[in-house]
């Protein structure tokens, strides 16, 4: 059942984008606390329209979000499915849009037949997406759940996207 909605504009120098980062009692927490990304609100920008359903929606989504007279295009940063809002950034350079921190699905088939220490410790890899440009990263695997923590800012659509993983020094 679709479900109008508001959309919400946060704007790109939000406080949200300079947090300090809280002190990490383990790499566990650090992983798991980045990779739920941010918890954005009503009150963290301005409604600039409504949607007909989030569930049309995707991370980076730019086509069909159907608010006209920006600057910039407007791209999805976050959904909200409990309180069917939809967040919007204006950008291709938006914050709001890249993560160093990923959660793997669990669609993915991950057999390197390696410990799970070794997981826990985090593990070199490099990450052929499909658009070609590998990226390196660690991969971790914590409470049976996969990780990739990037050395540099990657797009949110990651999560969506075919992904390789390769062992360096393999």
């Amino acid at each position: 059942m679709k479900k109008k909605g508001q959309i919400v504009e946060i704007p790109p120098v939000s406080d949200l984008y300079n947090t300090e980062l809280p002190e990490f009692h383990s790499k566990r927490d650090e992983i798991l606390w980045k990779s739920a990304g941010i918890a954005y609100s009503l009150f963290d920008g301005f409604i600039v329209g409504e949607h007909q359903g989030i569930e049309n929606f995707r991370l980076g989504q730019r086509k069909g979000i159907n608010v006209g007279g920006k600057k910039e295009p407007l791209y999805v940063i976050g959904i909200d499915n409990k309180e069917n809002r939809l967040f919007v950034g204006a950008g291709d350079s938006h914050p709001g849009l890249f993560t160093k921190v990923i959660r793997l699905t669990g669609d993915e088939h991950i057999d390197f037949n390696i410990s799970d220490e070794t997981f826990q410790n985090g593990l070199d890899v490099e990450i052929a997406v499909n658009e070609g440009k590998d990226v390196r990263a660690q991969l971790y695997k914590i409470d049976g759940m996969y990780f990739l923590e990037f050395e540099e800012k990657v797009p949110i659509t990651f999560e969506d996207h075919i992904i390789k993983i390769k062992l360096n020094n393999r």
